[in-house]
């Protein structure tokens, strides 16, 4: 069989290159927080239920988020719980109710509520409502 490809004469075989196809990566959103919250006053909320509140405001606020891991978050509120009691619900109330899900121009996400924002977050934040935590 003749090659008639100017390679050919050399030893060479042509090759045709092909540019890379643009991949589509797809991430699976969160399934909608649990409405636990509603059946108590904030003041009553079991770190779960703070949980399933704040999860639910930052989805109806910013949009669904991507799938969060489940031991994260659970430490991050019940620390959050514990460190703040009946006001740990008044505080996300407030954070999304008040503020629409914006706290000093960024917007609230779980990481609001953890130690490291105590300070800037939920202690400007329990002052405001006449308690300290």
């Amino acid at each position: 069989m003749i090659n008639f490809s100017a390679d050919a004469a050399y030893g060479k075989t042509a090759t045709t290159s092909t540019a890379p196809q643009p991949q589509t990566v797809t991430t699976p959103l969160q399934a909608p927080a649990a409405t636990t919250d509603l059946l108590d006053h904030p003041r009553d909320w079991s770190w779960q239920q703070l949980r399933d509140y704040v999860l639910r405001a930052i989805a109806e606020r910013h949009g669904p988020q991507p799938p969060a891991d489940p031991a994260r978050e659970a430490s991050i509120f019940k620390a959050f719980h514990g460190r703040w009691g009946q006001q740990a619900g008044p505080i996300a109330r407030f954070a999304f109710e008040q503020q629409d899900g914006y706290w000093r121009s960024s917007p609230v996400t779980t990481t609001r509520f953890c130690k490291g924002s105590d300070d800037y977050f939920a202690a400007p934040i329990a002052e405001r409502l006449g308690t300290t935590g």
